[in-house]
């Protein structure tokens, strides 16, 4: 888990003189490492040294460290300022990076991971800071065994230069003075190692030379660290902010996971909290960027979720996808709207969602009948008859369901734009993706009818039996017993089915659609 503490505070020295700037820190470190009292030092008693933001990583927050957070300035056009905010800033912002080990511990799993996770930053400022020496005796030999093991993992990630300081932050040795303890070691204490890294530019408008111009791309591969409870699942719409530009923003495709205790690549179809993954992301519309290992600025980006605005996951941009670059949109002289004016009707989606049993397809149906009778150009796309030709490919699991409505919001979307009336019966629990099939369509073309039951009256209902299976335990991830409905906030159209016969409930549809008409 994330979150930041205390800005502290620094003067750098350049040809004897002084000047104040900025140095951005990550401080990471397992629990217990000693990074509260570590952070305490350089927070007060070298207040002289550092000014900036300092993130730190931790393996586990507990609420007693709440004491030591305070939120970074906000800045104009991020969200809410949270935590999680603050770090995401911090780390792709920071200068350089404190890796804090355990002197009495060794290099630990979470240590690693954090060193992997520095690397893929593109940091190249990093200090190797061997905390409670004291713990240790403060044997040379022991601080030397663990500079050891910590080299050669650097090495094979790329990490190839680092100082290594053995430190006791409880009692001041070598923070910023060298003590008593160690005479054996000769090297620079942690605030002169600091005092002499190199801190960035802030962020600016986008201002590019002629020969290095910007990049603008709508699809990126991409490296993403999620933060979120709920999973990164592909297909999914999130919002993407990068300085200035937000976007709608898709996983396409998960490449791999990262893997936290080797260099090994993962099979993923979804990223759990804390997993880190290669990805390819698309956006709505093209962004100015130029690739994270250039600048870090334009490279890097936050995605939020778009029901509450929080930060889920951080990422950096690779490059920019070849397709994105080769494939255009094809002008045509018949588009949608000379298509409805030849069938003399508001083209739209009639999305029914509800529980299984709610009445969806029933309705659906009957709402069809009487628009083709009134000689309407309608088509019902119904969740059992997609999955047995267009998504025959695809399963149950949370990925699965996601993917099958982002499937057949676009084909509405090509149906809607040949002129149709499109009536999709689908369970789509998943408020996001209804939210994703709504903003592919223009402005009042996509029609949310809420078809509302009781579970237990559902499940009386049982017409394909699939309660009964999922409460044998034969049937996994079914919606309303072992995965979740989110049932719509605002929708156009609210039908209650324990009340209301499948007749009135058409009716009432069908007055909506008319009314549209007019």
């Amino acid at each position: 888990m994330l979150h930041t503490v205390d800005s502290i505070g620094i003067n750098a020295r350049s040809g004897g003189q002084q000047h104040q700037r900025d140095l951005r820190l990550i401080l990471c470190g397992s629990a217990g490492s000693g990074k509260n009292t570590l952070t305490a030092l350089l927070s007060c008693e070298s207040r002289k040294l550092f000014e900036g933001q300092l993130a730190m990583l931790d393996a586990s927050v507990k609420k007693k460290d709440a004491r030591h957070a305070a939120p970074a300035p906000q800045a104009e056009g991020w969200p809410a300022v949270d935590e999680q905010a603050d770090v995401a800033r911090g780390l792709f912002s920071a200068d350089a990076a404190v890796i804090l080990i355990d002197a009495g511990k060794g290099v630990l799993a979470l240590n690693r991971h954090h060193g992997r996770l520095i690397a893929s930053l593109g940091i190249r400022q990093v200090v190797l800071a061997i905390n409670k020496m004291d713990l240790a005796d403060y044997s040379e030999r022991a601080f030397q065994r663990i500079a050891d093991e910590y080299h050669g993992f650097a090495r094979q990630i790329g990490l190839a230069h680092f100082v290594a300081i053995p430190l006791s932050a409880l009692h001041g040795d070598n923070i910023a003075a060298p003590g008593n303890h160690m005479p054996w070691y000769h090297g620079s204490t942690l605030t002169d190692c600091l005092e002499t890294m190199e801190s960035g530019i802030p962020r600016e408008e986008v201002i590019a030379a002629d020969g290095t111009p910007a990049s603008v791309a709508d699809q990126f591969e991409s490296t993403i660290a999620w933060m979120h409870d709920a999973p990164l699942l592909p297909g999914r719409s999130y919002s993407l902010r990068t300085g200035s530009q937000t976007v709608a923003a898709t996983v396409t495709d998960i490449k791999y996971q990262l893997s936290l205790d080797s260099d090994e690549r993962l099979a993923a179809t979804k990223l759990e909290k804390n997993a880190i993954g290669v990805c390819n992301i698309s956006v709505n519309r093209p962004l100015t960027f130029k690739p994270y290992n250039e600048n870090r600025d334009m490279g890097s980006f936050i995605l939020l979720d778009r029901a509450s605005n929080r930060i889920v996951g951080i990422g950096l941009l690779h490059f920019a996808l070849r397709r994105a670059q080769n494939i255009h949109m094809q002008h045509v002289d018949v588009n949608k709207a000379a298509r409805a004016m030849s069938k003399a009707q508001q083209p739209c989606v009639l999305w029914f969602t509800g529980l299984s049993g709610s009445g969806k397809s029933t309705i659906a149906n009957l709402v069809e009948k009487r628009l083709h009778a009134m000689g309407c150009h309608t088509y019902l796309l119904d969740g059992d008859n997609v999955r047995h030709g267009l998504n025959k490919d695809l399963g149950f699991t949370e990925v699965d369901r996601v993917e099958n409505i982002r499937r057949v919001a676009e084909v509405s979307k090509l149906m809607v734009d040949a002129g149709l009336i499109v009536l999709a019966a689908f369970i789509s629990p998943f408020r996001s993706e209804r939210r994703l099939a709504r903003e592919l369509l223009e402005e009042g073309e996509f029609v949310e009818i809420f078809v509302d039951v009781p579970l237990s009256v559902a499940e009386q209902r049982d017409p394909k039996g699939l309660y009964r299976k999922a409460r044998r335990g034969d049937l996994k991830n079914f919606t309303g017993i072992d995965s979740p409905y989110e049932a719509p906030q605002t929708p156009e159209i609210h039908i209650d089915t324990a009340s209301m016969s499948p007749e009135q409930a058409a009716e009432l549809v069908v007055a909506s659609v008319l009314s549209r008409m007019d």
